[in-house]
Parts: C-alpha cells; sequence; structure tokens
C-alpha cells in the first residue's frame, strides 16, 4: 500500500477516534449524576418541611445541563397540592442557601389567568404568551409562602411576552395601549414591562414589536 495512502489512513483513524472520544465525554456531561440528584433530593424534603404549611409534593428533579440557571445545577421539581402551583427547590450556589421559586410561579400563573382571556380577545388565537417573574421574587419581596398574597400588593415587575402568528396591522398600536391599560388597571399589575411581536412557530414574520415598561 502506497505510503502516502496509509499515513492519511492513520490520521484519519486518530481524527475519528478524538470524534468519538469528545462525542462519548459530551453525551456523559449531559447525563445527571445520580448521587447529585439523591442530594437535591433529600435537601428539598428538609427544605419543605422547614418552610412550608401546605402539603408539598417532589415530583422530580432538574438538572442543567445547558447552562440555564447561573445559581445551580440541579433542583427538586415540587408542587403545592392546595393551589396545584409547580416550582423548584434547589441550593443556590451565589446565596449559599436552600430556595424555592414558588412565589415567583404562584404569581406567573395568577397574572397569566387574569389577562390572558382579555389578550385573546383582543388578538385572537397567540402564538406564544408567558409570564416571567424573578425566580427569587419571593425572597426579594420577603413572601411568606404560608400566608395568601398576590402580585397586586407587590411591587415585582414580571415580563409579559405576547407573540402572534401573523403580519402588523395598522390598529396594533391602539390595541396594544388598550393591553396595557387593562392589565395595569383591570389586572392590577404596578410594574412590568409588555411586548408584542409578530412570530409564528419560532419563526419572526416582522421586526416590528411594541414594548412598555411601566
Amino acid at each position: 500500500m502506497n505510503k502516502k495512502i496509509k499515513i492519511g489512513i492513520g490520521i484519519f483513524g486518530i481524527f475519528a477516534l478524538g470524534i468519538g472520544l469528545f462525542a462519548f465525554v459530551f453525551v456523559q456531561s449531559m447525563k445527571p449524576d445520580e448521587d447529585e440528584v439523591k442530594k437535591v433530593k433529600i435537601q428539598a424534603q428538609e427544605y419543605i418541611k422547614n418552610t412550608f404549611k401546605d402539603e408539598i409534593i417532589i415530583i422530580g428533579t432538574l438538572f442543567d445541563n445547558m447552562g440555564n440557571y447561573s445559581t445551580f445545577d440541579y433542583a427538586a421539581k415540587a408542587v403545592n397540592k392546595k393551589d396545584d402551583t409547580q416550582f423548584l427547590i434547589y441550593y443556590n450556589d451565589v446565596t449559599k442557601q436552600m430556595e424555592d421559586t414558588y412565589i415567583a410561579a404562584k404569581w406567573e400563573k395568577e397574572l397569566e389567568n387574569n389577562i390572558r382571556p382579555y389578550i385573546e380577545q383582543k388578538l385572537g388565537m397567540l402564538d406564544e404568551f408567558w409570564v416571567e417573574y424573578d425566580d427569587r421574587t419571593g425572597i426579594t419581596y420577603n413572601v411568606n409562602p404560608n400566608k395568601t398574597s398576590s402580585y397586586k400588593e407587590y411591587d415585582a415587575a414580571p415580563f409579559i411576552q405576547i407573540s402572534i402568528s401573523r403580519k402588523p396591522d395598522k390598529k396594533d398600536e391602539e390595541i396594544f395601549n388598550e393591553i396595557v391599560s387593562f392589565i395595569q388597571k383591570d389586572a392590577g399589575l404596578k410594574h412590568g414591562t409588555v411586548s408584542i411581536n409578530y412570530v409564528k412557530k419560532g419563526v419572526p414574520l416582522d421586526k416590528k414589536e411594541w414594548r412598555k415598561t411601566f
């Protein structure tokens, strides 16, 4: 066999082996560590016992293998059986304490329920709609998870994203202002940011965006 061909095969083999090793390491890094999964469940159970009076059930775990969260890698998924709010419990690597997203999740659900029917009435079928409070909202505003609370009582400012699957219409500015007014006056939100864009199944239909912070 030609010497150059042998060298080429050898180089290709080394290259292929390198790719294989890289792929193996990548796949392994995407899998959760079972010891860490058990650890976060134990921590969450203890945290629940010391924090909540309602019945809280752990329904799973979250492994942040994509770096979406800056304060933890592992979290327990939990649900409050009283109000069916699902949230996370985790050890915050920055604050060095156990925390949860219960208040943020509870207020997100409350606000969405209060405004979604009106928004769909004004805009029709939505491509995407979500309300997002900062995960640490309950801690920042010192909200007791065992007492009835509403977003209306606090200054916490969520982000409200509305995506509609059509091109812009000349009446959209008027509709947008009506929606913002409804969110403030009728839904009782003190502060927040509302955004409307034109997207269909994740694909932008137009660069136009309506956005207001109050």
